[in-house]
């Protein structure tokens, strides 16, 4: 599972967008109203580009699945719905898919200002935190770039990464001891001197590998993905 930004779930009657992107300075106002339907704290688990570059296609947050259930928190959205918009069908604003939970949400909880997709993602929220962070807000790339970095190093080196269950073996399937460990997953990704703090974006992780005599090897699954974006390792 990759991380993709911009949410284009919801549609209008016309089969336009319902949603659009969010200000930075909107995000903060936006999930801290959400905060007060759901009781979960929100602005403290956003991943990728969520609060980071100056907009964001959707707002992705960080679910604790130990702790909620999916059918749950749908029901407190659904129920929002209905008391708000009893005319509508919920299905308008909640959609479920994969590990996620999307919410049509309006913009500092007005609808007057138009509408963000808000992607509720459940697992290990911790993990998510390190495994779907945030790119630098300079960085030319996005948060799924890093995904598929990450993901090219581990398959040169005889691994899968999954941003659910970490590192894994490519035959067996089965996670590593340490899997979901960031300094494991450094230490084995690119180097035993290296660090989370190395696999933080697409450039510091080229940074800390430019020298390896395997370097091809392990971003040439990168290189494909990225030139169908137009973007170059630097």
């Amino acid at each position: 599972m990759i991380l993709k930004e911009g949410g284009n779930i919801f549609k209008n009657p016309e089969g336009e967008p319902a949603t659009t992107r969010i200000n930075k300075a909107d995000v903060g106002p936006t999930l801290g109203w959400l905060e007060k339907i759901t009781g979960l704290d929100h602005k403290g688990h956003m991943l990728g580009s969520t609060g980071v570059k100056d907009t964001s296609g959707d707002l992705d947050v960080a679910i604790d699945k130990e702790k909620v259930e999916k059918d749950d928190l749908v029901g407190k959205l659904r129920a929002w719905v209905i008391k708000n918009y009893p005319d509508e069908d919920p299905k308008q604003w909640i959609r479920k898919s994969g590990i996620s939970v999307h919410f049509k949400t309006p913009i500092r909880g007005n609808v007057k200002n138009g509408f963000v997709q808000t992607d509720l993602m459940f697992g290990d929220q911790k993990f998510m935190k390190f495994a779907l962070g945030s790119m630098d807000a300079k960085s030319n790339f996005k948060g799924q770039h890093r995904m598929i970095m990450i993901a090219s190093i581990a398959k040169a080196l005889g691994y899968k990464w999954s941003p659910s269950n970490g590192l894994v073996d490519r035959i067996s399937n089965k996670p590593l001891e340490g899997a979901k460990d960031p300094k494991f997953v450094a230490k084995t990704l690119i180097g035993p001197n290296a660090t989370p703090a190395d696999l933080q974006s697409v450039e510091s992780i080229n940074a800390k590998i430019k020298s390896d005599p395997n370097y091809e090897n392990l971003v040439a699954d990168a290189k494909s993905w990225f030139e169908k974006d137009g973007l170059e390792l630097p």
